[in-house]
């Protein structure tokens, strides 16, 4: 073993120093429901934002299916598992992806990462601490639904992408995401991403359908961040375990995604601290 690798064993061991503020906007990508392709847009954000110049991160927190690491073909030796038992440090099993993106590889069925006991937890901090502290962004994939475990991930982070597709269910189901959420934080800002539309027609019109729920029951209006229209290309580069934005950058996804990395750049969170929030608020969520 380094000797770096000795020295980063013997910090993560230390306690833990009082959490400075770091610059990490931390965007959680959810879901009402499974097969909207969620994991789809969390690469193609990341690669996007990685080729305008930003420093990214991804964290695989979809702990019943973690694949974000075989959609875009890499082999992690160790996951987020090992990181927890004390086994790796967080840096250890950091993957590099593709246009320079960061990966954190988590596998199926380990522990909630909002019920980890003293010491995974503060393994956990202190890795995911070192590493934002070099990131201009920590991306959470999160897993489909409204379970407990994810709406804590969602409460935690600055904001969070709401992917949706133009199915009814998927329509009802990200209702129900935007209903819990602004149950518990009403000014939680959520960014409205429509995946696979046909066209702008049908993605504004299940636009225009969300909306009117949310204004009607909810009082609140969505902020709509695009759209990612159906493409041909997205099912070719899966099936290749690469990224669209990497292989067919000039695809009509490809081009989607760079337009709305940009839009995100521009749109700054009122909700600041970076990942010391972040955490802090999922320990609050926990108590």
């Amino acid at each position: 073993m380094s000797d770096q690798a000795s020295k980063l064993r013997a910090l993560a061991r230390a306690e833990a120093p009082e959490p400075t503020l770091f610059k990490s906007r931390v965007m959680a990508i959810t879901s009402g429901k499974g097969g909207v392709g969620k994991t789809n847009v969390v690469a193609g954000l990341a690669m996007s934002l990685a080729i305008s110049g930003q420093r990214v991160v991804v964290l695989d927190a979809d702990f019943g299916l973690a694949n974000i690491d075989i959609l875009l073909g890499l082999t992690p030796t160790h996951t987020l598992e090992h990181v927890l038992r004390g086994e790796k440090l967080l840096e250890e099993i950091l993957l590099d992806g593709p246009l320079g993106i960061k990966v954190i590889p988590a596998s199926s069925g380990i522990q909630e990462l909002t019920r980890l006991e003293a010491a995974s937890e503060l393994r956990l901090v202190q890795g995911l601490q070192r590493v934002a502290e070099h990131q201009d962004w920590l991306l959470i994939d999160t897993a489909a639904g409204i379970h407990d475990s994810v709406i804590k991930l969602l409460m935690a982070a600055q904001e969070i992408v709401l992917v949706t597709t133009p199915e009814p269910t998927s329509l009802v189901d990200a209702y129900a995401m935007v209903k819990v959420v602004h149950l518990r934080d009403p000014n939680k800002p959520i960014w409205l991403l429509v995946n696979n539309a046909q066209s702008e027609t049908e993605a504004e019109e299940t636009i225009e359908q969300l909306q009117a729920a949310t204004q009607r029951f909810l009082g609140r209006e969505l902020q709509v961040l695009g759209l990612i229209p159906n493409d041909p290309f997205v099912l070719q580069s899966v099936r290749q375990q690469r990224g669209v934005v990497e292989i067919f950058p000039r695809s009509p996804s490809a081009l989607a995604f760079r337009t709305i990395a940009d839009q995100l750049k521009k749109k700054v969170p009122l909700q600041k601290g970076g990942f010391t929030s972040f955490w802090k608020q999922l320990s609050l969520e926990e108590s």
